[in-house]
């Protein structure tokens, strides 16, 4: 059955006609008690066809979902092309498969790849055969080199002397002009305990540079030989690797700290940042005058003699005048 549905407004004027024929009948009534039921009954009526209007198609519940109209539209559109992903979809699916598509045949790098595989082959293509240094290197290669060359003559040498307090081989400070140079003569050279090229020899030399001296030894003239490497050359190691040499009295070993050795040693002209790499070096002077040599090389105990003889010959000049 197919019902008729009216509107309040649609209906006000029925209800307005509806309520005119009583007026008619009841016009024993006074105007203002008809005009009031008149009113009280179009109110009545209105609200009774309101009730019976059909809201099927436009109520909606207090659970119903607000969003349907919207969802309706979104099913009935086409998203063949951008599907809806999943909760576990990848999000760089796209970029992958752009990525496969590509030919990274050229520089592919799996998992286990050498990241520095490009920079090895070019390593490999260059020509090392004048500077490489395999694992069992000799380390002392620059010194067994030096030994090699011939002993240089001696030249004067401009030397600056630093009076700081440096250790002998028995751990006494001393100070290096006050102490150890003053007015001796003095043979000089530079050593390092753990060195097993020039040093051994230059000590050897010194050994016999102090046999030939005799009695002048630890008297008129001394032997120097101090430590390239304060660091590790404790008094106590310099003293042991004396022993090995039979150092005797009037031989002074020295160490101390590395700011203060290192400083005497740029004064001597001695000094090398990397330690193991001093030249091969002797120094002759006499404290007094301040007339210094220098022997590069492995010079010949005679020649460090005859130097030490020539300062000595000039000492005696002077006082005999």
């Amino acid at each position: 059955m197919h019902k008729q549905f009216f509107s309040g407004a649609s209906l006000l004027p029925l209800v307005l006609g509806f309520a005119l024929a009583p007026m008619c009948v009841t016009a024993g009534e006074s105007d203002l008690e008809q005009h009031q039921k008149m009113a009280a009954e179009a109110e009545s009526s209105v609200q009774q066809g309101t009730l019976e209007m059909d809201h099927s198609q436009h109520q909606m519940s207090a659970d119903a979902d607000p969003h349907a109209a919207h969802k309706a539209m979104m099913q009935e559109m086409d998203h063949s092309q951008h599907q809806q992903m999943s909760a576990d979809a990848d999000p760089h699916a796209a970029h992958k498969a752009m990525m496969q598509e590509m030919d990274h045949s050229q520089h592919q790098m799996s998992a286990d790849a050498d990241p520095h595989a490009a920079h090895k082959a070019m390593m490999q293509e260059m020509d090392h055969s004048q500077h490489q240094m395999s694992a069992d290197a000799d380390p002392h290669a620059a010194h067994k080199a030096m030994m090699k060359k011939p002993a240089e003559a001696e030249q004067s040498a401009d030397i600056d002397l630093l009076d700081k307090t440096l250790l002998d081989q028995d751990g006494k400070q001393v100070k290096f002009v006050s102490d150890v140079i003053g007015d001796r003569i003095i043979v000089m050279d530079f050593v390092y305990t753990n060195c097993t090229t020039v040093c051994p020899v230059l000590s050897a030399l010194f050994n016999q540079v102090q046999e030939q001296l005799g009695d002048r030894m630890g008297k008129e003239v001394f032997l120097v030989s101090v430590s390239v490497d304060p660091t590790r050359d404790t008094p106590q190691r310099l003293k042991t690797y004396a022993a090995k040499h039979d150092a005797k009295e009037g031989w002074i070993w020295l160490t101390g700290p590395k700011r203060s050795v290192d400083e005497v040693l740029d004064g001597l002209g001695a000094y090398t940042p990397n330690f193991e790499n001093h030249p091969s070096m002797v120094l002759v002077g006499d404290g007094r005058s301040g007339e210094w040599s220098r022997f590069f090389g492995f010079p010949n105990p005679d020649r460090i003699i005859e130097q030490v003889d020539s300062l000595q010959a000039v000492r005696q000049s002077a006082a005999g005048s």
